[in-house]
């Protein structure tokens, strides 16, 4: 309990502030000294975040359809401006009342979120992975939910450099358009007029399937209540899903990716990456990870890219003849909002 507490009151603190949701930052606040509802998040499964699961299962429920006055706290179903009061009260009684939907979703679902907006921190590792390799690209996600992510070419970029230079990237018609703040753009790279890709696989324990009406929801349940423009992203996103051949796999990615490596060809640079992932990892599975990719370097360069951390940064790792050297590129924000780019030595 008490290190439930302290999870929801970080939350509050620093995920919920920095990430604009002053609703989440209220409800975890009240969360963290209700002993009830603490007794229901309580159910969340290992490795799994308690504050993220309880609020996804709440608003979930609220998607679906189920009546209540807290559903006026949630812009994408209301379809009005927030109550500007406090949401708590009702919060409680909404949890309260459904407590065992709400114990039930908790003990049997993962967040399994797809953030969109974090291939603003993939394309610059991805354009310096290209140019680095000259290769066409293989990529891997781990932890790739619905496989939104391999899709980043699809999408059209504007970075925002020290609030001054604008840079832009892709294709201006795609219906995907994605910005970041980047400070320190001196060091920032120059992106690839185009990135070529070979392949596009992910790796989930349990894949989403956008065909799947239910699977979707969830995965909007997952979007916190201020941020509405992400619901319009997963659906485009969703439907530019269907014309890319992408090739989800489902397991455990410590079994998975070894096998997976073994098909790809020496003419591509694989790129293996993640987004806000490996938290749900084992510490045995990410060393099975990171074994398996050093094995795979004796015989090529790998590359292993990641937005991942309590205070998230891009790094890049790169793997040959079995050893790796890691370089931290970036402090960003965990939904691609910002980044802070550090300065860079061209490989």
């Amino acid at each position: 309990m008490n290190d439930l507490q302290r999870a929801f009151r970080r939350f509050a603190e620093v995920e919920a502030k920095g990430l604009a949701s002053p609703t989440y930052e209220e409800l975890a606040r009240g969360v963290s000294n209700d002993d009830d509802l603490l007794h229901i998040a309580l159910s969340t499964k290992t490795h799994q975040p308690a504050p993220n699961m309880l609020f996804a299962a709440v608003q979930y429920l609220l998607l679906t359809g189920v009546q209540h006055s807290l559903s006026a706290y949630y812009p994408i179903i209301s379809g009005q401006t927030p109550r500007n009061q406090s949401a708590f009260t009702d919060f409680r009684d909404f949890c309260l009342h459904h407590r065992d939907a709400i114990v039930e979703l908790i003990h049997t679902r993962r967040t399994q979120t797809n953030v969109v907006r974090r291939c603003t921190c993939l394309l610059p590792v991805f354009s310096l992975v290209s140019e680095e390799s000259d290769l066409p690209l293989a990529l891997v996600d781990i932890g790739a939910s619905a496989g939104l992510n391999l899709n980043f070419d699809r999408y059209y970029y504007t970075y925002q450099l020290n609030q001054k230079k604008e840079v832009n990237w892709g294709s201006a018609d795609s219906k995907i358009h994605l910005e970041a703040e980047v400070e320190e753009s001196g060091s920032f790279p120059t992106l690839s007029p185009a990135i070529e890709v070979a392949s596009r696989d992910g790796i989930d324990l349990d894949p989403v399937d956008l065909g799947n009406s239910d699977q979707l929801l969830w995965l909007r349940a997952l979007i916190w209540p201020e941020h509405i423009e992400r619901h319009q992203q997963l659906i485009d996103a969703a439907v530019e899903f269907t014309h890319s051949d992408i090739h989800l796999h489902a397991g455990d990615a410590t079994d998975v990716l070894p096998r997976l490596i073994s098909t790809f060809s020496y003419e591509h640079a694989l790129v293996v990456y993640s987004t806000i992932t490996l938290y749900q990892f084992p510490i045995e599975n990410r060393k099975r990870l990171t074994h398996a990719l050093e094995e795979a370097s004796k015989n090529r360069p790998v590359w292993q890219i990641a937005l991942e951390g309590i205070e998230p940064a891009v790094s890049i790792t790169r793997y040959r003849d079995g050893t790796s050297d890691t370089e931290i590129l970036a402090d960003a924000s965990p939904h691609g909002w910002w980044m802070k780019w550090r300065e860079h030595e061209p490989q």
